[in-house]
């Protein structure tokens, strides 16, 4: 498979915020479930198995309390009652079903008591597209709620991991989500420029590595702030967060196993590699997979023999690939740690079409596996002669909405407190409704639940740089001069253009280091074109920054502890933009751009100053090249009465040609940052 390829399959899919390889992440590990309080999860993840074409549910199982209703509104279609296998014949009328002979499989999950059915779950004013209705499933819209831009998983997964920057973190070595098959994306789709989950469509796990490992190149110069520089910034996220879990893919699905036997089908396949990761050790929290073909407008069943066909195949393939990969999890013991769940983006008519088949419905029926759930079958049977005007299950039979369900799962299986659910699914009435899906001995006690984590009081950076003219080599440290000759401006010099930056930080009494103000930026670790926070810092005399309090380091407020690329202005130093992501939070990791250029983003961004590197003095104009602009600028400002002046290359107060020469030696210099 070619690069063009695997972009066109992975499309608009990728990754989402994770934090940090290499680096003890504390306020990550607090909130990853390895390190939650005993009562609580710990290995557990969710598959969630799309049934993309909208299924047919009253001929997956049919009511039998129905059954004369059921054949007049399908004379052609609808499956003899002998073929039917009873579900559960203790239950009561208006829940009696007769399941399609193919779900035998889901028979025997049933009776082991493996097996959830919820009927008539959707949402109030059902969407009849397969591309909305989809949509509104995955992001959590519908209804009373407006069209939402990010997927609810990528909400819950962002409350549960903040700060998650899309590389592994302490304890969480395997990406939050993964995609399968032709799964559609938009459940992990983020507000934020980072990606929730990886897609493994097509692909062989084992060799995935490899695979994504072409993918890579020097990172693309000088993205245009376009519609097509943002595309290019996102394949960049992309190619550049898959690799940081391509080796770990690959070592899950090498060191895993299977022990069931699948059919050999698409889902089976999705299902199979998904058991032999975790059975490899992954520990993803949501899998997705998916099976296409259940948009069944002709042809439901063969003609004369309502039994077989096509719907009669997919539910054969969906029930014995979830019974072999649920005999693999138990076989391997790993049926404690997951929850399959199944659904559709709507059921289908209950009336039959002219063409042997349904049309878009309502109603649909959700189905969950595991050994962590409450069999038994929630809701009662769709009244098939409650009928809206095209002949759909009426809307007003609603009786889950899809939320509730998802809800009972984020909650009960996984610990999510009520806040974690309306971050997740935004009105609580949505989901008030929370049917007790999970049994008593898998459901997570209330006192164990995890609450959306708020951006942490601050974000804490330390960080060392040099500016020339202002360092001297034989005194290995840089001049206060401005400060002894009581130039420094109490109040941040920022304000204009082309900064135009509007804090308000001010110096009461100055510490007696101060070199002088600098700028700084936090920038998002996949996307070095977005900015996190500012804020005007204090450089101290031996070159790390501090807050207007004079200890040494720099806090953010309101930000998540994390990684992050920082950016570094000065009124007349070409600003540099640290290489690699900084850890915040980590009070004895220094992020020192003076031991080498490398240290800087970009080629030779900043001046050997004899053995330490500082940044470039001469961009006087602030616009990130050192020219005739600068020399200009210089040239009108000539001044021998000591000033605050962005023409002083020297901190000496004036302006003369000490700086001439500084900026002479450094014409032509480009800098990286706008």
């Amino acid at each position: 498979m070619n690069r063009r390829q695997f972009i066109n399959r992975s499309g608009a899919l990728g990754m989402f915020p994770l934090m940090v390889g290499g680096f003890p992440w504390r306020s990550m590990a607090a909130t990853s479930p390895l390190y939650m309080n005993p009562c609580t999860p710990g290995d557990r993840s969710v598959v969630i198995i799309f049934l993309n074409g909208a299924n047919d549910v009253i001929n997956t199982a049919v009511p039998l309390n129905q059954f004369s209703a059921y054949t007049n509104h399908r004379p052609s279609i609808y499956l003899p009652e002998s073929s039917l296998i009873t579900l559960d014949s203790n239950l009561s009328d208006n829940q009696s079903l007769g399941l399609h002979p193919r779900l035998d499989p889901f028979k025997n999950l049933y009776d082991d008591g493996l097996l959830a059915m919820v009927q008539r779950v959707g949402y109030d004013q059902p969407n009849r597209s397969h591309f909305k209705s989809t949509e509104n499933w995955l992001t959590g819209s519908g209804g009373n709620l407006p069209n939402l831009k990010d997927g609810w998983m990528a909400r819950f997964l962002n409350n549960r991991f903040p700060g998650y920057q899309g590389t592994p973190f302490e304890g969480e070595p395997d990406p939050l989500g993964l995609l399968f098959g032709n799964t559609i994306s938009t459940g992990f789709h983020s507000s934020e420029e980072h990606r929730l989950e990886i897609n493994l469509s097509g692909q062989d796990p084992a060799g995935f590595y490899t695979l994504i490992s072409s993918l890579g190149g020097a990172p693309i110069p000088n993205i245009p702030a376009t519609d097509q520089g943002e595309l290019l910034s996102y394949l960049e996220t992309i190619s550049g967060s898959v690799n940081v879990y391509a080796e770990r893919i690959s070592h899950t699905f090498n060191q895993g196993s299977n022990t069931a036997n699948y059919p050999n089908s698409s889902l089976a396949n999705q299902l199979k590699t998904i058991a032999r990761m975790l059975s490899g050790g992954s520990r993803t929290k949501l899998f997705m997979a998916s099976i296409g073909g259940w948009d069944n407008h002709n042809y439901i069943n063969n003609v004369g023999a309502t039994t077989e066909g096509r719907h009669a195949d997919l539910l054969g393939d969906l029930s014995s690939s979830v019974g072999a990969f649920q005999n693999d999890l138990s076989a391997m013991g790993l049926d404690n740690n997951v929850l399959t769940v199944i659904f559709s983006e709507f059921g289908r008519k209950v009336i039959q079409n002219g063409s042997q088949g349904t049309d878009h419905g309502t109603l649909s029926t959700m189905f969950l596996v595991g050994k962590g759930v409450e069999g038994g079958v929630y809701g009662n049977n769709i009244d098939l002669n409650d009928q809206d005007a095209p002949g759909a299950p009426n809307p007003s039979q609603l009786e889950f909405d899809y939320r509730s369900v998802f809800a009972s799962v984020l909650q009960d299986w996984l610990g999510a407190d009520d806040g974690a659910l309306q971050s997740t699914f935004i009105n609580p009435q949505n989901y008030a409704n929370k049917p007790a899906l999970i049994n008593t001995n898998n459901l997570v006690p209330s006192e164990c639940y995890f609450s959306p984590q708020v951006p942490t009081s601050c974000a804490c950076i330390q960080v060392k740089i040099l500016l020339e003219g202002y360092y001297s080599n034989e005194a290995q440290q840089m001049t206060t001069s401005l400060l002894d000759y009581n130039l420094l401006p109490t109040s941040q010099p920022f304000g204009q253009a082309p900064f135009n930056y509007a804090g308000t930080e001010s110096v009461a009494s100055w510490p007696e280091d101060t070199v002088d103000w600098v700028l700084v930026e936090l920038r998002s670790a996949t996307n070095l074109q977005e900015v996190v926070a500012r804020k005007a810092v204090l450089l101290s005399q031996e070159g790390l920054l501090m807050d207007t309090d004079g200890n040494k380091g720099i806090s953010f407020e309101n930000v998540v502890d994390g990684l992050y690329h920082l950016a570094i202005f000065h009124t007349n130093h070409l600003a540099v933009l640290s290489a690699d992501p900084i850890p915040t939070g980590l009070s004895s990791f220094i992020y020192d751009f003076t031991t080498s250029a490398e240290k800087a983003e970009g080629f030779e961004q900043q001046k050997d100053l004899g053995g330490l590197y500082g940044l470039y003095a001469g961009d006087i104009d602030q616009n990130q090249i050192i020219n005739n602009q600068d020399f200009n600028s210089w040239q009108s400002n000539l001044q021998n009465v000591p000033a605050y002046n962005a023409n002083d290359l020297t901190a000496d107060g004036l302006v003369n040609n000490e700086d001439y020469d500084l900026w002479l030696a450094n014409r032509s210099k480009l800098g990286q940052l706008k």
